[in-house]
């Protein structure tokens, strides 16, 4: 009995062709782009280098431990969107004055000043009403609270910025460091403004350490990109140390 050899089918089929073109558009600049919008918030042009995608992630905790980046992060997502509310908790001298220089607006920012022991209560309740939430915890909560507290962030897609370190899991943390004000003289002149090294790590795509150089703030009280080296930064620098 001679064996039987069956036709190899041809795999350029309609239905092929037509599962190839989804693949591609899947895998397409676009849909990759579509894709990481949905799951990110955009930030202030200066802050893009520093983090993955050039966004702010969704539903997650950041650790932002400088005040002027913490506030200049958050300023981001309220400037591009008209509906983006931001809450402000366990943080009375958070400076709303400077959170506004960066572009935080105060008609759309809701402060808890001193939440207790249930800042995370009211971080969870506010997460229905804000897209994101500068948090600082005035205590260590029960790892169940903590659970629940971060799972309502993966569910509402609010984001978390905090200036200290998270008790939980934190995706990102934010640091700082090089930093010297400008406009000072030998007894004389007034601070132009402060220029840092700031650094971005944590969890995924930010394994990978990022770094920008920055004026934070500028001689207008925002944040933009600053010169390659220190040796740039002008008369009269001085290290934020001697300040202190």
């Amino acid at each position: 009995m001679s064996p039987r050899i069956a036709a190899v089918p041809d795999p350029v089929t309609p239905a092929y062709d037509e599962r190839l073109a989804e693949l591609l558009d899947e895998t397409s600049p676009q849909v990759r782009r579509a894709r990481i919008e949905a799951g990110t918030r955009p930030v202030l042009p200066a802050l893009e280098p520093l983090l993955p995608d050039g966004r702010l992630p969704k539903g997650v905790v950041v650790e932002a431990l400088d005040h002027g980046l913490l506030l200049a992060t958050a300023a981001g997502p309220a400037a591009a969107s008209e509906s983006h509310w931001t809450a402000i908790i366990g943080w009375p001298d958070a400076g709303l004055a400077a959170a506004r220089a960066y572009g935080l607006p105060w008609e759309r920012t809701l402060v808890a000043d001193d939440p207790g022991d249930h800042w995370a209560e009211v971080a969870s309740v506010l997460a229905d009403a804000c897209e994101t939430i500068i948090l600082k915890p005035t205590g260590r909560p029960a790892p169940r609270q903590l659970a629940r507290l971060e799972q309502r962030l993966r569910t509402t897609g609010t984001t978390i910025l905090t200036p200290t370190i998270w008790p939980g899991t934190a995706e990102l943390r934010l640091t700082v460091s090089g930093s010297a004000w400008a406009g000072l003289g030998e007894g004389y002149g007034a601070l132009q403004h402060r220029t840092v090294t700031a650094r971005c790590t944590g969890r995924g795509r930010a394994r990978r350490p990022r770094e920008a150089r920055l004026l934070l703030p500028d001689e207008q009280g925002r944040v933009s990109a600053a010169a390659p080296a220190f040796a740039d930064a002008g008369p009269g620098a001085v290290g934020v140390a001697a300040m202190a």
